[in-house]
């Protein structure tokens, strides 16, 4: 499959553009950003892309004699980048056959109304004047004409008695920044075929999920809790359940559930292996570690799965041995330290949270309700959250590990 590279062409703050970039950070974009232009060199979007070390510049119309040398100097730039995807995001400019032809059916555009409804510049002042009770966004393919391209995604927003153009235009423009990183990664991912004014969706597995908003993500089927920290776990566990998220457990946790009345599987009924030595070889395990780090877009993976009937874990749940409160008491011995140094749990965590992109890894409690209603509303963990979790994952195992490594210093130097 080609690698896409993507050029996006702005004119204002470029609030869109962030959340491309940030849809791309967190994987759900799975091509690189080669460059962002824009026509006003005051364009707030040149700051978002410096910030994010994305290559930028500024191409003023102002400076150019004429429409066509103002769009030869585009093309010289998007083509020097190798972008192959163009990508409209408040690019305040009608572009000319010229420029469409040489990207055909490689732009795309976002805009704020229902199209074919509501088309132009002035989108919010005209659904408002007409009364209407619903608008909304679109992403589309760019023609030759004005907001007349093949139709992609659509979002409706309804319109509020008391609405104005700036209060309209807000609660669309958040509808945009979820719309469009979708319909971006639905074209990189080849899910786009057009055919007329027709534009068909398609490979969408089982493995994921579309919501109202149309953003393909992965669903939570399987979830495995293990931890020390018992705090809301049963409560958590019950709202998965409930759900339909089939639960994994370990030990004490599986116990606290199971005692609950909600069902629960034991790690060995899937790893086919008992926990031994006392203990500390128990998620160690193919079956474990191969439901996590799997990825699930890649067809070897995937067969790989099928092969070993390897069941992917799309939720881990874990907190860690209570290291730090061992060696608080009084008189702790080395060896009681020892063994509450947790092995299997950081590897899990590290697991998920490296697999970020279809796996969402929770260590702290006070995840549990978002997540969970998450889960209830839309059957998944957004990529962003996803990526936040992994990133608050890492931190968690390397304090951990930190706290041991002090530890260890302070009995050598005994």
């Amino acid at each position: 499959m080609r690698k896409e590279v993507l050029g996006i062409l702005c004119s204002g703050r470029g609030t869109n553009l962030d959340s491309i970039i940030k849809a791309q950070r967190a994987g759900e974009i799975r091509a690189e950003i080669a460059v962002v232009l824009t026509d006003k060199p005051e364009a707030k979007a040149l700051e978002r892309a410096a910030a994010a070390g994305i290559a930028h510049c500024c191409i003023d119309r102002r400076s150019c004699a004429t429409r066509e040398e103002f769009e030869q100097k585009l093309v010289a730039a998007l083509e020097e980048a190798g972008v192959t995807l163009v990508v409209l995001a408040g690019f305040m400019r009608i572009l000319s056959p010229y420029f469409v032809r040489r990207f055909c059916g490689r732009i795309l555009n976002i805009h704020p109304s229902l199209l074919p409804s509501f088309g132009g510049a002035h989108a919010h002042r005209d659904v408002l004047a007409y009364g209407v009770k619903v608008s909304g966004c679109t992403i589309h393919f760019v023609d030759e004409g004005m907001d007349s391209g093949p139709i992609i995604l659509q979002t409706a927003v309804p319109v509020l008695d008391d609405d104005t153009e700036d209060t309209l235009a807000a609660r669309v423009l958040q509808e945009e920044h979820i719309l469009y990183p979708r319909a971006i990664a639905l074209y990189v991912d080849g899910r786009l075929k057009v055919e007329g004014r027709h534009v068909t969706i398609f490979g969408i597995s089982d493995l994921f999920v579309v919501d109202e908003r149309w953003r393909l993500t992965m669903k939570i089927k399987r979830a495995l809790i293990s931890v020390s920290d018992k705090t809301g776990v049963v409560e958590f566990a019950r709202k998965l359940h409930e759900a339909g998220v089939e639960i994994v457990s370990t030990g004490g946790t599986m116990k606290a559930i199971r005692d609950a009345g909600i069902p629960v599987l034991y790690v060995s009924d899937v790893t086919g292996f008992p926990e031994i030595m006392d203990g500390r070889v128990k998620t160690l395990n193919p079956y474990i570690h191969g439901g996590i780090l799997a990825v699930r877009d890649d067809p070897k993976h995937v067969q790989q799965m099928k092969e070993h009937k390897i069941t992917p874990i799309d939720l881990v749940v874990v907190n860690l041995y209570p290291f730090d409160a061992t060696v608080a008491k009084p008189n702790v011995t080395l060896a009681e330290a020892i063994e509450n140094i947790d092995i299997g749990g950081p590897a899990m965590i590290r697991a998920a949270a490296k697999n970020f992109k279809f796996v969402a890894v929770v260590t702290n409690p006070s995840h549990y309700d978002e997540v969970a209603e998450m889960i209830r509303k839309d059957g998944c963990v957004r990529g962003m959250k996803r990526m936040e979790l992994a990133r608050e994952a890492f931190r968690h195992t390397s304090v951990y590990d930190e706290h041991i490594a002090a530890y260890l210093s302070e009995q050598i130097e005994k």
